[in-house]
């Protein structure tokens, strides 16, 4: 078993605590080390150094590297520039096929908070028996806690053996369809962990995504050959952004004769996904607020303040407000549009692509 760690992703939605140089897997969000160095640790449990991956892109991987010196040079896959998780896993799919022949591969998101380990991968040894047995493409789902607008779902379908048929995935839904959801048993969280072979994967991206699957089958042959990364590069400048669930995930769950399942999470499960995360990894005080901060409030509920330790905030008379202070800026929003941090830094280019990898 192969585990390739997702480290691309820049973190929008956590502006001003990840920022173009720091993204949100190198901070610490309720975890005593930063985000990426807890989830390489909590799979050295298990897996030996030399079976964990990092897929990362050009401009990130220099702020990764205090915390990744226990891997290899060579586990660290480099993309040029950051074209979503689809592009991500093809590439890795494919080098460690190049490798290690059709590997049985984890994929896992950097910036998950996971403490119950030995149900973790308990879970996870069940999946990748499942994914060699039945060559499907199989994900983990996380019982819901409450009618999350920041989670994608999954509708399971028929059980079998202790795993679900996978009906469908459902992107981050609206308010009333999220708590409609919530009170259906079939549905749970998409946690972004997957477990498939290479095989299985690589012929997904091959039937759905094909240009994507030539595109950089013709150029890993030339792996750790001279030109590989200029041409990696110009294939890339070529390439679209899209998710694994648009690009396979979705579609394969159409269509009946694909072997897609889910397994029900037994371990405990936070997604730092946005600032409304915080609630779920940090207690609150009696007015149902999160503190993170040196600061003062008068008549505040059900909020969730953040600041550096120098700096003094003060707040009154508000009510589910999310307040960030950090160095890079400072952001006040709503708590039920933590979602849109994406949307405002943008129109500032907080995360402006660097164009020159």
């Amino acid at each position: 078993m192969y585990a390739v760690i997702m480290a691309g992703g820049k973190g929008e939605r956590l502006w001003p605590k990840s920022t173009a140089g720091k993204a949100k897997h190198v901070i610490s969000l309720g975890t005593k080390n930063a985000m990426i160095q807890e989830t390489i640790e909590r799979l050295k449990e298990k897996l030996p150094a030399e079976n964990i991956f990092i897929v990362t892109t050009k401009n990130q991987v220099s702020s990764l590297k205090p915390y990744i010196i226990s891997l290899k040079k060579e586990n660290i896959i480099l993309e040029p520039v950051g074209r979503d998780t689809a592009p991500a896993l093809c590439l890795s799919a494919f080098i460690l096929e190049r490798r290690f022949g059709d590997a049985t591969m984890v994929v896992l998101p950097a910036d998950h908070i996971i403490k119950n380990t030995k149900v973790f991968f308990k879970d996870l040894v069940f999946a990748g028996k499942v994914a060699e047995s039945e060559a499907s493409l199989l994900t983990i789902g996380i019982k819901p806690k409450y009618p999350s607008v920041g989670y994608g779902y999954i509708e399971t379908g028929k059980k079998i053996m202790g795993y679900y048929y996978v009906k469908r995935f459902i992107e981050k839904p609206k308010k009333a369809k999220a708590e409609m959801l919530y009170k259906n048993k079939n549905y749970l969280w998409n946690s972004g962990i997957f477990v498939w072979k290479t095989s299985s994967i690589l012929n997904m991206m091959k039937k759905y995504m094909p240009d994507l699957y030539y595109s950089l089958e013709d150029t890993c042959r030339f792996e750790g050959k001279a030109g590989y990364s200029i041409r990696l590069k110009e294939e890339y400048s070529k390439l679209n952004p899209i998710s694994i669930d648009y690009a396979i995930m979705e579609p394969a769950s159409k269509n009946k004769a694909n072997k897609i399942f889910c397994i029900k999470a037994g371990f405990d499960w936070v997604d730092i996904g946005s600032w409304s995360s915080i609630e779920e990894i940090y207690d609150k005080d009696e007015d149902g607020n999160v503190i993170l901060s040196n600061s003062s409030i008068i008549d505040v509920k059900d909020s969730i303040i953040v600041g550096d330790k120098g700096h003094k905030i003060g707040a009154i008379g508000l009510k589910d407000i999310i307040i960030v202070q950090t160095k890079s800026g400072t952001l006040v929003c709503n708590k039920n549009r933590a979602q849109e941090v994406k949307n405002l830094v943008r129109t500032f280019k907080a995360f402006a692509e660097d164009t020159s990898a």
